[in-house]
């Protein structure tokens, strides 16, 4: 699946290293910052794996024999929207580490620390906030300024706009049951992953490749409800990689959203335990203020071995279910079928 996506990866790459070359260029002339942050934003954004501006243009591809190059510039926009996001959401849960490298935020507080200036680490999350909203208005500005039709921009333009709000309110509502002393459900849990991941994830690039192949209303909104499925599945996988990965192959901190006392389908599952003990030792971890990587350890054991991987498996397998049912009901070749379903397996089996 990587592979066949991986073909429309060089096309996004090339299109983003003359757009930020370009713009390392004007922007040198405001201050320092201009050059200095379209290099960055140029490094950080080709170390991901570029799988939604992927499926951006896949999606395009199951209804049109062509790409037109108006089309890599809308997917390469996807992934700088995607990184900016990023950029602001390794402010919020702290973490240091991002595709195995320091953040943005972290390399900004840095700088701070070489040239003596007062409080690095507020400077760098100032400096890293402001990076995220630079992507973004550089993103918009790559679409509007392209060769995309006058009406299919429209339409994405609004679709983009309203996705990025329902991203930021579910990142607040994160925020929120991070910090809060309330319990949360499966099913709030499952709702905030819908808006937080899933949809920006997987439903966007879909809609929007259908959207630029002239699809109706109906279509796209089947893909935006097979988008939601996929991406809870790659949303509670990514949820899995970070509690059992290893921080080569993750490139983040093992175990930093139990750190963060982010409130993840894990964290419910293993809150929920049945064995009155086994659930004391859990929320005894849970609760603590500073939790280590022996107590991270502690945890991915009781997971394995109280039913929590077993309910996990549960919740894939009727996600997948449906998600299949949704395949199958699609107007579109049994080759793109097939690629879908090949997208549901990538989210259920990978590793990183």
């Amino acid at each position: 699946m990587l592979e066949f996506l991986g073909k429309n990866r060089g096309a996004i790459e090339e299109y983003l290293d003359k757009f930020f070359s370009a713009k390392e260029q004007d922007l040198s002339r405001i201050n320092r910052w201009g050059r200095d942050l379209m290099q960055r934003l140029a490094e950080f954004i080709t170390g991901g794996k570029m799988i939604r501006g992927s499926i951006l243009i896949f999606s395009y591809r199951m209804f049109a024999e062509t790409v037109p190059p108006w089309l890599v510039q809308t997917a390469a926009a996807l992934e700088l929207l995607h990184s900016s996001l990023l950029i602001h959401d390794d402010i919020m849960d702290r973490d240091a580490l991002r595709r195995g490298r320091k953040t943005v935020f972290v390399q900004y507080s840095e700088i701070a620390q070489a040239e003596g200036l007062t409080d690095p680490s507020h400077f760098g999350q100032c400096l890293g906030i402001c990076a995220g909203d630079v992507g973004f208005y550089l993103a918009f500005e790559m679409i509007s300024c392209s060769d995309v039709p006058q009406d299919i921009r429209m339409n994405i333009l609004s679709l983009w706009s309203q996705e990025l709000v329902f991203v930021g309110l579910a990142q607040m509502q994160d925020m929120y049951f991070s910090v809060g002393r309330k319990p949360v459900g499966e099913s709030e849990i499952l709702h905030m992953y819908q808006y937080k991941t899933a949809r920006y994830t997987f439903s966007l690039p879909l809609m929007s490749g259908a959207l630029a192949a002239g699809q109706n209303p109906s279509v796209v909104e089947q893909l935006s409800r097979l988008g939601e499925n996929l991406g809870i599945i790659f949303q509670i996988k990514d949820d899995e990689i970070g509690l059992f990965g290893a921080q080569q192959d993750t490139g983040k901190q093992v175990g930093s959203d139990i750190k963060e006392k982010k409130k993840t389908l894990f964290a419910f599952y293993l809150a929920d335990i049945d064995d009155p003990l086994t659930r004391k030792n859990v929320m005894s971890i849970l609760q603590k203020q500073d939790i280590s990587s022996s107590e991270i350890y502690t945890l991915r054991r009781i997971a394995e071995e109280s039913g929590v991987m077993h309910r996990i498996a549960e919740k894939h397998q009727q996600l997948r279910a449906q998600a299949e049912d949704q395949i199958q009901m699609l107007p579109v070749s049994t080759q793109s079928k097939n690629m879908l379903r090949a997208i549901l397996t990538y989210n259920l089996e990978r590793r990183r």
